[in-house]
């Protein structure tokens, strides 16, 4: 059993006493106050600090727990013996590893919250394991164990152990991470680089040359790994001859007659390398040559050393302790200076694997004369003023394209290794020394496109390979006009999704691991805390981050777009509330009036009582569900591209914001003062106009579609029959109309689950939490009767709808829609909204889906400026759930005016994923979707028999993206579409549809939310 503990000092004053303890399968979290008043802990688990609160499962609550909204429980501290404590249990298999906390005092009703930055423990967890990988957990150990005892150990022992459990660790993934994250505190002197032992320097060079190599071993043989085995050579030095360090030293001192002295700096300095070399030497040899520099100027030293990280007190900690400040003797400068110079490369070219210079001198003799010649350019113009970044970030490119080659057949792979990791790091430092030259724009579009190239070099990534190709292509096209740059625009937001999804990757990996091995290391905290983001930083993946931070304001003013995206106008004034996720929200009801700034929005949430905007930095497709909701509702919702200004609404928390649109489409906001004017938005209660439906028959199809028995999907549908050209196709529909799961709930084979699910009917306004998970679960143990079966396939035959091969899988699909009808979201909305549960009926309309090479939404009103004579409409690749589900990145979106049939493009396509399939689809078809004043759309569940293959968009090749003048003729066909069923409709018109081989497919419209008729 492993036990740690530690002390947490609270802003409040209370001493909180955290014992960990790993159990069979359980860690075990005991905390301990003195208890002087009341106390409630205010916890809730999170797969990292910093990230959203999740609120614990009921089988972990402690004693006197209750919940706390949707994502937090409170916990009393029970007391005993004048003292409070709170034991949490939690299971290794749980995917948290951080319990958050802040601490809440009734008596005084008052928080403790660490200044907005909450409290964290860090849960020592194993790392998971597949099973046929070895047990990290026992290898973490073991690593500990030798780390933090007190036997002898020095850097030679680290890396002899490292390469010892690289034949354990084998091609794993998680393990290999583990070792990286080792070598990685080893690198940043958070672990003894020498401790009761001599190491020679050859001993270490020879110990570093053995693991480098088996890593290139690795690097060669087993692709997967590729990444890891870069992050792990930039935490070493090649090795090589160790023994040059000793020899080359005393040839110093005796060169220039400086005696082999104690108490002398040199001599002092000479004995430590003699005995344990380590990568410090090259930053007291750098400080050492600033001193000889600056005419003995001690402080310029002791400044050196403390900037690359060697303090004072770290070189007098050496077993062979410098405590001596060196001597300048005038007439010895110029030739010490030389001297060490050259001593400074021979330290490089063992200690530093990854120093350019060493790295270009060991790698010569694998390389053929046009790379010399690139590597000359880049060593000559490294500091150069006066040669264009672009140039040598040029050359630098082509080596490594060069060196990507070499790379497959070489030999000496590690040494070409270490070279590709030396030009990738001054890559990144000659964008980061330049960035604040005030670049131009196409100085920007060719940094993008070799950093890019760059990161695709180091890294196997198919997402940022296609905004590469993307990218290349579009930059060989005129540049900087208003629809090149909204076209930038598409392709830089995919890849800002791409590096962020990157970042959260390595974070998943490497964070829990550093924040075991960091803790049982005793290392600094912002080692541990900022470990992973650290990684990121040093990566290509930052240098694309920056470009693209400093090319998105020149490409917005080039496009003509300013910092907002107005997704639902409106005027409103409450106080700011931070959230993570928009979806966390959504159960909760404000009394005050609310903005919230939401970091994530999926796209189908219910936007909770009592707000009056939502601002987001995630992109929201206005034809999003929670956008039509939005506007039906009048709350504001906008998407702010600026980070510096959702940064500045995010310093407003808890102050009360006014926030209105201008006529510009800009979204403007000021402090507010008069707290009585701030209104929470009610929402109105809406009842369902349509009669409670009784059972008539199973099935039926289109013609016999009539209100009362289906619902707004299928009566539109129907409504549209003979009404539109024959180049716009509607699809054959037949539905279970509604009163039919009611019907088969009382069906003598499912009486039982009948029973059960009316004894949950009674408990769900009271449980939802519980009840809705067991109300679905119900309706999908239900069985299909005989006659439903036999009378719903006549039907289907009849209309020409081919019955599915696997009738229990589409009996599955028919059951998940009912089942929908509980889902949290659709139960949340009909209690804000009055809508008695016994009033929402289910009709499931079934049609035929057609692979589709796009799918649209038109509004026929405008919804962003209310303009009646302009529809807007957005375009994305395969079928439409990518557009209304809010998949992340750009639809293809544009107006245009409804007598002119010219489209105004508004944005490129951008989204990742293309969603694929045919088949048949059963939608969802309530009593309570279409409801005047009431944007019910999305709540309830439609379900393809075959899921829809998910594809990784290319646009490199896309033809609605390139060819003006098919894209044109395809938007003009939607905007047509959309003029001719708002005039059949005699309304405004929310339109879905389809285009596959030249033809048009309406698949459902409905009245558009929000917009008055007349």
């Amino acid at each position: 059993m492993v036990s740690t503990t530690e002390k947490i000092n609270t802003r409040s004053g209370v001493e909180i006493v955290a014992e960990k303890r790993e159990l069979d399968g359980h860690i075990e979290v005991s905390l301990r106050i003195k208890a002087r008043t009341e106390c409630l802990l205010h916890w809730g688990l999170s797969p990292r600090s910093r990230s959203q609160w999740q609120i614990p499962p009921r089988s972990l609550w402690p004693e006197g727990t209750r919940a706390f909204g949707e994502t937090a429980v409170q916990t009393p501290f029970i007391t005993h013996n004048n003292e409070g404590r709170i034991v949490i249990r939690l299971e290794y298999s749980s995917n948290f590893s951080v319990i958050a906390f802040v601490l809440f005092f009734p008596e005084e009703d008052r928080w403790d919250n660490n200044h907005g930055k909450n409290y964290y423990i860090y849960l020592a967890k194993p790392i998971k394991t597949s099973p046929e990988a070895p047990a990290l957990s026992g290898l973490a150990e073991e690593v500990i164990g030798v780390e933090m005892s007190r036997n002898s150990w020095t850097l030679m022992h680290r890396f002899n152990l490292c390469h010892d459990l690289l034949e354990r660790v084998g091609d794993n993934v998680e393990g290999l991470a583990l070792l990286f994250v080792w070598l990685r505190f080893s690198a940043l002197r958070q672990l003894d680089w020498q401790r009761n032992y001599n190491t020679q320097p050859r001993e270490l060079s020879h110990a570093m040359d053995r693991l480098t190599l088996r890593l290139a071993d690795i690097y060669t043989g087993e692709p997967a790994s590729r990444a890891l085995i870069r992050l792990m050579l930039t935490t070493l030095g090649r090795g090589g001859e160790g023994q040059r360090i000793r020899d080359e030293i005393l040839e110093i001192m005796h060169r220039h007659h400086i005696k082999e002295v104690c108490g002398t700096f040199m001599e002092e300095w000479h004995q430590k390398m003699h005995n344990n070399t380590t990568p410090d030497d090259i930053i007291i040899c750098e400080a050492y040559l600033e001193f000889l520099r600056t005419d003995g100027d001690r402080g310029v030293f002791y400044r050196t050393l403390e900037a690359r990280g060697v303090t004072k007190e770290r070189l007098e900690s050496f077993d062979r302790p410098l405590k001596t400040p060196p001597d300048f003797v005038p007439h010895l400068k110029e030739g010490l200076i030389h001297d060490f110079e050259h001593f400074l490369k021979t330290l490089k070219s063992i200690h530093s694997g990854c120093d350019l210079e060493s790295a270009i001198n060991c790698a010569r003799g694998s390389l053929d004369g046009e790379m010399h010649g690139l590597l000359d350019f880049v060593w000559q113009h490294r500091d150069d003023p006066h040669m264009p970044v672009e140039d040598v970030i040029e050359k630098v490119t082509e080596a490594r394209l060069r060196l990507n080659e070499l790379l497959k057949n070489a030999r000496c792979v590690r040494d070409l290794l270490f070279l590709d990791l030396a030009l990738e790091a001054f890559f990144r430092t000659l964008v980061e020394r330049n960035i604040h030259k005030h670049l131009s724009g196409d100085q920007l579009v060719e940094l993008i496109s070799m950093a890019l190239q760059s990161f695709c070099l180091s890294h196997d990534n198919d997402e940022i390979a296609r905004c590469f190709l993307h990218w290349e292509r579009l930059k060989g096209t005129p540049r900087f006009g208003q629809e090149w740059s909204l076209h930038a625009e598409a392709v830089l937001d995919r890849l800002g999704r791409a590096l962020g999804s990157f970042t959260d990757h390595y974070h998943q990996l490497l964070q829990p691991k550093a924040e075991l091995l960091g803790h049982a290391f005793h290392a600094d905290s912002w080692t541990i805390d900022l470990f992973s983001e650290e990684v990121v930083r040093g990566s290509a993946l930052f240098v694309l981050s920056i470009l693209l931070r400093h090319i998105h304001p020149v490409l917005r003013e080039t496009a003509h777009l300013g910092n907002w995206q107005v997704i639902s106008r409106g005027r409103a004034m409450g106080r700011v509330q931070i959230v993570e996720i928009l979806r966390s929200m959504q159960a909760k009801s404000f009394d005050d009036p609310t903005i919230i700034i939401a970091e994530k929005v999926i796209g189908n949430e219910e936007i909770p009582e009592g707000v009056t905007a939502v601002v987001t930095p995630d992109m929201t497709d206005i034809a999003s569900h929670v956008a039509i909701r939005a506007r039906n509702a009048q709350v504001l919702f906008a998407t702010c591209y600026d980070p510096e200004t959702i940064a500045l609404l995010k310093s407003l928390k808890g102050r009360l914001l006014h926030i209105t649109v201008d006529a510009t489409g800009e979204v403007v906001f000021e402090e507010g003062t008069d707290e009585a004017s701030a209104t929470p938005s009610k929402i109105k209660p809406v009842r369902c106009e349509v009669p409670r439906p009784h059972f008539t028959v199973y099935a039926i199809s289109s013609p016999d579609f009539v209100e009362g028995s289906v619902g707004g999907k299928s009566i539109n549908q129907t409504r549209l029959l003979g009404q539109l050209p024959e180049w716009i196709d509607l699809p054959v529909s037949v539905a279970l109309p509604f009163g039919v799961f009611e019907k088969v709930l009382t069906e003598g084979l499912n009486l039982e689950i009948a029973r059960h699910y009316e004894g949950l009917l009674r408990q769900v306004d009271d449980k939802p939490n519980d009840v809705l998970v067991d109300l679905r679960k119900a309706i999908l143990a239900l069985e299909a009767p005989k006659e439903l079966i036999s009378s719903l396939r006549d039907v289907m035959e009849v209309a020409g709808l081919v019955w599915p091969r696997d009738w229990e899988n589409a009996w599955m699909c028919i059951k998940r829609v009912w089942a929908s009808k509980w889902n949290e979201r659709a139960f949340l909305s009909r209690k804000a909204r009055e809508i008695c549960h016994e009033d929402l009926f289910m009709a499931v309309l079934i049609q035929e889906v057609i692979e589709a090479e796009y799918a649209f939404v038109i509004h026929t009103v405008n919804p962003i400026t209310d303009n009646r004579d302009e529809l807007y409409a957005e375009v994305v690749l395969g079928l439409g759930e990518t557009l209304v589900g809010n998949y992340p990145g750009r639809a293809l979106s544009f107006t245009c005016r409804k007598k002119a049939a010219e489209p105004h493009l508004l944005a490129y396509p951008g989204k990742s994923i293309g969603l694929y399939g045919s088949g048949l689809i059963f939608r969802s078809d309530s009593n309570g979707e279409d409801l005047a004043g009431y944007a019910g759309a999305g709540l309830y569940d439609s379900v393809m028999l075959n899921p829809p293959r998910q594809v990784r968009l290319d646009y490199a090749q896309e033809p609605i993206v390139w060819d003006e003048g098919f894209r044109r003729e395809i938007l003009v066909a939607i905007a047509k579409i959309g003029v001719l069923i708002e005039n059949a409709s005699g309304s405004p018109q929310d339109i879905e549809g389809v285009y596959a081989r030249g033809q048009y497919r309406v698949v459902q419209t409905r009245p558009q939310v929000g917009i008055e008729n007349g």
